[in-house]
């Protein structure tokens, strides 16, 4: 019993000394390539359009206008970032072309 449960210690004590080395680079953020910035780009001015429009149809006034202007401005900086060439991640991208939470 004793002779299992060092062996199992010992295995489990191993396997997380091992795992930091198959992380990633610590501190270094992703970024889209440029071959994948236009993509991204022209996802995230359709995203802008759509919720100007989600905003318009839903007549939106008070809290509600200032839930879609805010996601539109997030969309914007994001766009302007992009076009200026200053790094974004993806997991940024992804972030802001989800739905607005009206």
């Amino acid at each position: 019993m004793k002779v299992s449960t060092i062996g199992i210690l010992s295995v489990v004590g191993i396997a997380m000394s091992i795992t930091p080395t198959w992380a990633g680079p610590v501190g270094m953020q992703r970024s889209t390539s440029p071959y994948q910035q236009p993509t991204a780009l022209a996802q995230l001015e359709m995203q802008q359009e759509q919720v100007s429009r989600e905003a318009m149809a839903a007549n939106a006034k008070g809290p509600l206008l200032v839930s879609y202007m805010d996601k539109r401005a997030q969309l914007q900086n994001l766009i302007n970032r992009i076009q200026n060439g200053q790094p974004v991640s993806p997991d940024e991208i992804d972030r802001a072309l989800q739905p607005a939470n009206p």
